[in-house]
């Protein structure tokens, strides 16, 4: 079981909206704009729904006589915690829906929200030690039927518009939300693809930075449409 540490948000993180057709991306340094509700007028931590342990979900009515194996569902608890490597950094990532699981259907809009925390043993806020930022983010959504095929991809990318990027190491995170929205009748799951960019300074005080890119992947199921 997950035992989530709070993260306080950053306050340099800028809030950015971007409207595409077919997703909608919300990034910022706030787990609050993050779609998480506020704990006092002075709270700064987060309470993402329970973690999850990965489970099946048949998600679409097999037609009569046609045996269909269960979809993985990494969010069929409502939330997952992950972690990646970037480089000589970490990077600690909790997903969590506001929606439920059962209404993630094809026609629902359906809302994701993320906090990334990057890790390292020479990483802190001291004046002797280096610090990290995500400078960009993406995530590409990918609609799967039941015989395998897929619709077209698409890509929703977040670039920071403060250099070098947004403060994500502990006691900050960077927090953004998306919304894969509609997908054709018949989907039975969707395939995230995401990427972070995590720059890193070459030394305490440095105005150069390396980068590193961390990659996940979530795999969603699209739920049935309730009879009637």
């Amino acid at each position: 079981m997950l035992t989530r540490s709070p993260l306080r948000t950053s306050r340099t993180a800028a809030a950015l909206l971007l409207l595409l057709p077919l997703a909608t991306l919300t990034a910022c340094g706030s787990l609050q704009a993050a779609g998480l509700p506020p704990e006092t007028s002075t709270a700064t931590t987060a309470t993402p729904a329970p973690p999850a342990a990965e489970t099946t979900s048949s998600a679409v009515e097999p037609a009569a006589g046609v045996v269909v194996e269960p979809v993985a569902n990494d969010l069929a608890l409502g939330s997952a915690h992950h972690e990646l490597q970037a480089g000589g950094m970490g990077l600690a990532v909790d997903y969590w829906s506001t929606l439920e699981m059962s209404r993630w259907t094809a026609g629902a809009a359906k809302p994701i929200s993320l906090a990334a925390t990057i890790t390292g043993p020479n990483l802190g806020t001291a004046k002797k030690q280096q610090r990290a930022y995500i400078s960009s983010f993406s995530v590409t959504a990918t609609a799967v039927a039941a015989d395998g095929s897929t619709s077209a991809p698409t890509t929703v990318t977040d670039v920071a518009r403060q250099a070098p990027g947004y403060l994500a190491m502990a006691p900050y995170a960077y927090s953004t939300s998306f919304v894969v929205p509609q997908v054709p009748a018949g989907t039975r799951s969707v395939e995230l693809l995401i990427s972070y960019d995590v720059l890193e300074q070459s030394a305490p005080g440095a105005s150069d930075y390396s980068k590193q890119t961390a990659t996940d992947q979530l795999t969603v199921a699209i739920a049935a449409p309730a009879a009637g």
